[in-house]
């Protein structure tokens, strides 16, 4: 598995895509921090909540790159079927994958925090111990669906075997449901159901609100559930379903 993954680095680390995803996070801080203190009285309030805010996009910007990245190129490839013909089991292939994209994230978003820090040394921003706690709760609660949502997605190349639906699934999980559950707590009838309160972003949401209030035991029995449902479950069943499918060698 550790040679799998370092290959798969070296590959990936020679695409530009990975690049413009570096010049992307370093635009999404900097922009965020910077129009959101040019717009607010309290410069250091101002710099946490652009930090916070810059995390979201960053997910989102990164989390496609990096399904396109270590999903899509080998179901288009069938560079997946290739190396599953060569010995790998299934299993250890499929969590290869994410790790992978794991690795990437989160090397991502240190690299992100790295950018913050030295934005903050630069422009003299003293933060609180609040607003310290509320930046790197929202850091937690902004990788935890986008790892959920690459483990879903993952489900989806895996098992259809196309490109289009793997990532349709994923901004479907990032984004098009997140606005649907917003239309649809407009409707009276269906609100008082709190469906909403079972999808990813909600749960994380609640989740941010109890961490910030140093709720701690709440919030780390949703952060648990949100792994185990949304992360550990989708993978499972992406190999549960992968073991079955039938390959054409």
């Amino acid at each position: 598995m550790r040679n799998l993954i370092k290959a798969d680095m070296q590959r990936i680390l020679r695409k530009k895509s990975i690049w413009v995803a570096l010049i992307l996070m370093i635009a999404i801080v900097i922009g965020d921090i910077f129009y959101t203190i040019n717009t607010s009285a309290d410069k250091n309030l101002a710099f946490a909540v652009g930090a916070s805010e810059s995390f979201y996009f960053l997910g989102l910007v990164v989390g496609i790159i990096l399904v396109l990245n270590v999903y899509a190129d080998d179901i288009k490839s069938t560079s997946y079927i290739n190396v599953v013909g060569q010995g790998i089991s299934r299993v250890k292939y499929i969590i290869t994958k994410y790790l992978d994209a794991m690795i990437l994230l989160v090397a991502m978003y240190v690299l992100a925090c790295v950018l913050i820090f030295g934005l903050k040394v630069g422009l003299g921003v003293q933060l609180s111990s609040l607003e310290m706690r509320y930046m790197w709760c929202n850091l937690l609660c902004e990788i935890i669906p986008v790892a959920a949502s690459i483990s879903i997605a993952s489900l989806i190349y895996f098992q259809t075997g196309n490109n289009a639906l793997g990532m349709l699934g994923y901004l479907g999980i990032d984004l098009v449901i997140p606005v649907a559950i917003e239309f649809i707590k407009t409707n009276p009838t269906v609100v008082k159901y709190h469906l909403d309160r079972i999808y990813l972003t909600d749960v994380c949401s609640s989740m941010l609100d109890d961490l910030v209030m140093r709720q701690t035991g709440a919030g780390l029995l949703k952060l648990i559930l949100v792994i185990a449902v949304y992360v550990v479950a989708a993978i499972v069943g992406t190999i549960i379903l992968f073991r079955k499918k039938e390959l054409d060698f």
